[in-house]
């Protein structure tokens, strides 16, 4: 990875991405939101050093290390059905462009449709050829032949702009899935066209399924880039076979759910302890985003930042980054192991389940009873006496009585098992859900 701390104001300046129209134009102020003060004056004197990039070998760009995720833009109220605060959303674009993040990911379906109307004009005010925008065809939602065309003009219209940097398969989740929409359907074949005519400069796709359907699509076309989830926690899962394919292949990986929906930027309170001993000026989450960087072949890790405090985090970790040493690798393997004594459900708040037919807040359910476990107050008839497994069962109780006094707990699933193929993690929601509620 080439190091860019000795290099001109005006090298410098064209890495972060601030076009000269735009500095002249004074776009990046904000007069009334003193925590982020004058980024335009910050960048022309020379006081913000952007996050570190990679080279895309194939493409011969360069990328920055952390990528905004914008399937989590801050909302004017609770769920993610909620409006986006575009204010916000154009505040956290900024001070990440002005410190050098150039690589922004939205979808069709992120926001109820919202995600890419906000990208694109949070993203218009500076120049075309200084940010990178990724978007997705929507796998699931194709159902005739047609849609391909359709959708993809769409997208263009909403976001904006004249092409797409990065373009992907969505949500590739099954052979019979991927045969219909690509092959049968000509999807692919409509979307390698887009590439000839310059209107997607890369084209991948975003995998969610077994070594099987991945065995069966990585060879099937020549892809510039494929996405993957990948962390500390799935390396040992398939991530590590996943990661090592594609860089036999020579085929860039970008990484989604580096923090397993949010879950690794807090672990247990003993790994946690362990992790913060090692490095007390480190957060959590940044041993998972310095893992992912490490690694060669990863070249940019996606975050979903709702506020600017993670964003501030993300941008310190991968600016002038630091790659994890040997040691500091042998910590994070003992703080896995505390982590793993804790069997949490592995939800990752995607929300691709949703909305549920009979209303249960399924990814609410998994982070209440990922938090009880947390805390210890899981009953378990098997390992505690009977005192203390009436007291977790009543903690147990009221803490899913409080949280769903208005309905949308795991006693109202009704087992109709229509989440079953949309998520992404295969859980057995129904299973899951059955369990929950038998504890209360």
């Amino acid at each position: 990875m080439k190091n860019y701390k000795d290099i001109s104001r005006r090298k410098a300046l064209k890495m972060l991405g601030l076009g000269a129209a735009a500095l002249a134009a004074g776009t990046i102020e904000f007069k009334n939101n003193p925590f982020l003060g004058n980024l335009q004056a910050k960048a022309l004197d020379g006081e913000i050093t952007p996050v570190d990039k990679k080279l895309n070998y194939k493409s011969g760009e360069m990328v920055s290390m952390i990528g905004f995720g914008c399937m989590r833009f801050p909302t004017n109220g609770p769920g993610r059905n909620a409006p986006i605060d575009e204010s916000k959303a154009q505040e956290l674009v900024d001070y990440a462009y002005a410190h050098g993040i150039n690589y922004y990911d939205t979808a069709y379906g992120y926001h109820g449709g919202k995600s890419e109307g906000v990208i694109g004009r949070a993203l218009k005010k500076y120049p075309r050829n200084t940010w990178i925008l990724a978007d997705k065809m929507p796998s699931y939602m194709i159902k005739a032949k047609d849609q391909v065309p359709k959708i993809f003009e769409e997208q263009l219209q909403r976001c904006g702009v004249d092409y797409f940097d990065y373009y992907l398969l969505h949500t590739i989740s099954s052979i019979p899935s991927y045969e219909k929409v690509y092959e049968e359907f000509g999807g692919y074949n409509y979307l390698a066209e887009q590439k000839k005519k310059g209107r997607i400069k890369n084209l991948g796709f975003s995998f969610h399924s077994d070594r099987k359907c991945w065995d069966h699509i990585i060879d099937k076309h020549p892809w510039d880039f494929v996405q993957i989830q990948l962390n500390y926690i799935d390396w040992k899962e398939d991530g590590e076979y996943l990661y090592n394919s594609l860089a036999e292949r020579k085929i860039p990986a970008i990484i989604m759910e580096p923090l397993l929906g949010g879950r690794l930027a807090s672990l247990n309170e003993s790994a946690n302890k362990l992790l913060k001993a090692k490095n007390p000026d480190l957060s959590i989450a940044s041993w998972a985003f310095r893992y992912l960087g490490s690694l060669d072949n990863v070249l940019v890790s996606l975050s979903g930042m709702t506020y600017m405090e993670h964003l501030v985090d993300n941008v310190k970790t991968f600016t002038n980054f630091k790659p994890l040493t040997l040691d500091e690798h042998t910590t994070l393997q003992k703080a896995i192991l505390e982590y793993q004594n804790f069997k949490r459900i592995n939800c990752t708040a995607c929300r691709y389940c949703m909305p549920c037919p009979f209303e249960v807040e399924i990814p609410s359910v998994f982070a209440t009873y990922n938090k009880l476990i947390m805390e210890g107050n899981v009953p378990n008839k098997e390992t505690q006496n009977p005192e203390e497994y009436a007291a977790k069962k009543a903690t147990f109780a009221d803490a899913f009585r409080k949280e769903f006094s208005n309905g949308g707990g795991p006693a109202d699933c009704a087992g109709c098992q229509e989440c079953l193929s949309k998520c992404p993690q295969h859980l057995p929601i129904p299973d899951l859900m059955e369990k929950i509620s038998s504890e209360f």
